[in-house]
């Protein structure tokens, strides 16, 4: 049964934004919801801004948990709305293969009626002015299905002449599946930036226009993103999961407690920061008898008052944004990679910026040293204008 689409499709220029904003459909992809700290702050800061420039545009969020994402992010847009179209879509593909997905995916946007539970869905995003791909480290081939978020993007910019872009976006580690569904589409977006030198490879085999930028949490600006507090917080902060990684844990509690107790000593405060719910509280529980006076900080608490970061401390971090956020606010620490498929290329990145982290191992623990506060304190301002400036490059502000 073929489908009778809503509307024509979107034309080639977009119309002059208007005073307040103009009444355009956006749609943006996204991974919110789960939740995860650097997943929900940086969509909430597009969200912000979007209600800044354009109020009076209705804005979809498409990410694999709306639910848990509308009740977190629900105020960021006076007409945001949320929904799992594209996500379900690839979920309802006929294998893993990257190929098979994204074929599946544009063969449902060409024809909703070979998956007519997603119809009304594939209608809005079919209908959208401006479809923007949010950064961070979601399409890769550590999940294959999300590749076909990129056809889908890509068959709505040739099909139905959307403004389409990728901003702040990590595509390591990529498989070969991976590799030529993107290079397919790559071609299609008129903005794709992406935050590592090794994304940048894979991303210009489709599009010699991709250029490289920092993560898009700094389209926020830091003032949203730090803690007023933070002046009270421990001079120790960890933060470490336990998602991502294959090995004995036990081997990281004995590295965060040795290094933290060379630190600090084995009664000092030592602050715990949970980016991810249980994922990444396993490691303060692990260690809250070995340091009494230990605080620890809820995803919940962090996406609320700031993350408790500032000048003099020093951190060990597994986590991207920790790293990333912390550098910025003017702490040392150590980036420890538990996963040097995914983690080492985001923290190689990071340290590329000017971080001035080191880049920890399990193995070195008893010499293990915080690399001094870097160059990222004195680049928050430039690193936001650059974040906003893809922004008003792909909306046309």
């Amino acid at each position: 049964m073929k489908w009778t689409p809503r509307g024509e499709s979107r034309p080639e220029t977009l119309p002059e934004p208007a005073a307040g904003g103009v009444s355009r459909t956006i749609y943006l992809v996204t991974t919110a919801g789960h939740p995860n700290y650097g997943d929900e702050v940086i969509v909430r800061g597009w969200l912000r801004l979007l209600a800044e420039r354009e109020p009076g545009a209705e804005v979809w969020v498409d990410c694999p948990n709306p639910g848990p994402a509308a009740a977190l992010l629900h105020g960021e847009h006076p007409r945001v709305r949320f929904t799992d179209t594209l996500y379900r879509l690839c979920w309802e593909a006929p294998s893993d293969d990257p190929r098979d997905v994204g074929e599946f995916v544009t063969k449902t946007l060409e024809d909703p009626g070979a998956a007519p539970r997603w119809i009304a869905g594939i209608d809005i995003a079919r209908s959208a002015d401006v479809v923007h791909v949010v950064g961070g480290g979601y399409i890769n081939s550590v999940w294959p299905r999300h590749v076909g978020l990129v056809a889908a993007a890509a068959w709505l910019r040739r099909e139905r002449g959307v403004r389409l872009g990728a901003t702040g976006l990590g595509l390591l580690p990529v498989e070969r599946g991976v590799a030529e569904v993107w290079t397919e589409s790559a071609a299609a977006f008129d903005v794709l930036t992406v935050r590592d030198e090794p994304s940048l490879v894979v991303a210009r085999a489709g599009n010699p226009r991709a250029r490289l930028a920092i993560d898009d949490v700094f389209v926020s600006g830091m003032a949203d993103l730090l803690a007023g507090s933070a002046n009270d917080a421990p001079d120790t902060m960890v933060c470490v999961q336990t998602d991502m990684y294959d090995g004995d844990f036990g081997l990281v509690v004995d590295y965060v407690r040795e290094v933290a107790r060379r630190w600090q000593g084995p009664w000092g405060s030592v602050g715990f920061v949970e980016c991810m719910p249980q994922v990444d509280r396993a490691i303060y529980d692990a260690l809250r008898d070995d340091f009494p006076e230990a605080r620890f900080y809820s995803v919940w608490e962090i996406l609320a008052d700031g993350l408790p970061a500032r000048r003099g401390q020093r951190w060990i971090s597994t986590r991207f944004h920790t790293h990333l956020l912390a550098a910025a606010a003017g702490a040392s620490g150590i980036a420890l990679s538990l996963n040097n498929d995914y983690y080492a290329v985001s923290h190689a990145a990071v340290v590329a910026a000017g971080s001035g982290w080191t880049l920890g191992s399990l193995d070195d623990a008893s010499s293990a040293k915080a690399g001094g506060a870097g160059e990222l304190p004195a680049r928050t301002e430039e690193l936001t204008a650059a974040a906003r400036s893809a922004g008003a490059e792909l909306y046309g502000w």
